[in-house]
């Protein structure tokens, strides 16, 4: 496998993205000739996994980059997908940026070549082929870092306006449960997907939530997302009470070590040192006490904060309600005012609606007999002229 590495560097020097460098030799092939060299080096790659790690997972990620651009055949591809998905763990998140080279993908980088390498993958890891610590593959580390590229892939692509939220979803909830101990890197990249696709509907935007577990998320995390205005309601219903969650069982475990620490103090002797002993243990009770008094008082604050906001959260829902009956209410108002009645329409009506104003037909009683007289008198001295 080392010769056939070496050769096809010689053969296609933008096989690696650190070597750009054009060939120097005279003669160039032609892009069949290329092609069909391409597919013997792959066809003579053997099957099994790698012992070169990440130089050898990386020259293959540029084989099959060539082969994208060269047009190869499927089963080039497809030989170089699976060979990848042997030893997947050992990529980095630039082997993972393919970029798309069809006119039938919308997509910047090649989200559905990622999909098969990972499938190719997780069939090894299903089958037991990826063993673990103690002999357990489900518990093994190659499957925490393919989950780890994977959700780093997910943050990266996130971004792309094109990336549908189906193509999202499915990547996202490729990987089994025991490939992440935490899930706050898909939560970084479910933020950085509702952030570039702010047109998505509700409850497109709850299908993208949804692919985190909030039980999985860790402090830091839940207090952000607890106050990320992107992610839909539901989750930050979710996330604010296994935050509770989270502090009640830290303040509950700081709490029993503390009680256990008052349970090893030394007793008081009754021989010798008897004093010092006595204030010793009283210092340590001082301490103890104090500890469960800070830990109490800090629960009781994070509680009063929470239900605090909860209490923000049901206010503003019962005032986006209230603001959407006033709107309806006048929009009915208003289609009563712009509509004729008995299907009549009047000069007065349609300057109204052309202009914005309106016209007084009748003067004020209080002055109807002022301006009658001093109409009479102006035609009365017409007359004598």
């Amino acid at each position: 496998e080392n010769c056939l590495i070496h050769y096809a560097k010689r053969c296609f020097p933008g096989i690696t993205r650190s070597n750009r460098k054009p060939s120097s030799s005279s003669s160039i092939a032609s892009e069949a000739e290329q092609r069909e060299l391409l597919e013997l080096i792959v066809s003579n790659l053997p099957l099994e996994k790698s012992s070169q790690s990440q130089t050898s997972t990386r020259y293959l990620f540029g084989l099959l980059r060539t082969a994208n651009i060269l047009n190869a055949s499927e089963g080039c591809k497809s030989t170089l997908e699976r060979k990848i998905g042997a030893q997947l763990e050992q990529a980095t998140l630039d082997d993972l940026l393919i970029p798309s080279y069809s006119y039938l993908n919308e997509t910047l980088y090649d989200v559905d070549c990622v999909q098969r390498i990972l499938s190719h993958f997780l069939e090894r890891y299903e089958e037991g082929e990826i063993e673990g610590e103690g002999g357990d593959h489900l518990r093994s580390p190659a499957i925490m870092l393919a989950g780890k590229l994977i959700d780093g892939y997910l943050s990266e692509i996130a971004s792309d306006a094109n990336l549908k939220p189906e193509k999202f979803c499915e990547l996202a909830m490729s990987l089994p449960e025991q490939a992440r101990s935490y899930d706050d890197g898909v939560y970084r990249a479910v933020d950085v997907y509702l952030k570039a696709h702010p047109w998505m509907t509700e409850v497109e935007r709850e299908r993208i939530s949804g692919v985190m577990d909030c039980q999985k998320l860790t402090l830091e995390a839940c207090t952000h997302a607890a106050q990320n205005e992107r992610l839909p309601l539901r989750a930050v219903v979710q996330v604010l009470f296994f935050e509770q969650l989270q502090l009640r069982h830290a303040i509950a475990g700081t709490l029993l070590s503390a009680e256990a620490i008052g349970i090893e103090s030394p007793q008081p002797s009754v021989h010798g040192r008897g004093g010092s002993s006595d204030e010793e243990g009283r210092e340590r009770a001082v301490a103890v006490r104090a500890v469960a008094e800070e830990n109490r008082s800090t629960w009781k604050e994070a509680v009063r904060e929470n239900q605090v906001l909860r209490l923000d959260m049901d206010s503003m829902r019962t005032r986006v309600h209230e603001l959407e009956r006033e709107c309806s209410t006048m929009k009915k108002v208003i289609q009563k005012i712009g509509a004729p009645q008995n299907g009549e329409t009047s000069w007065k009506s349609s300057l109204t609606r052309k202009f914005g104003c309106k016209f007084k037909t009748q003067v004020c009683d209080s002055h109807e007999s002022t301006v009658v007289e001093a109409r009479k008198g102006r035609h009365r001295n017409n007359q004598r002229s």
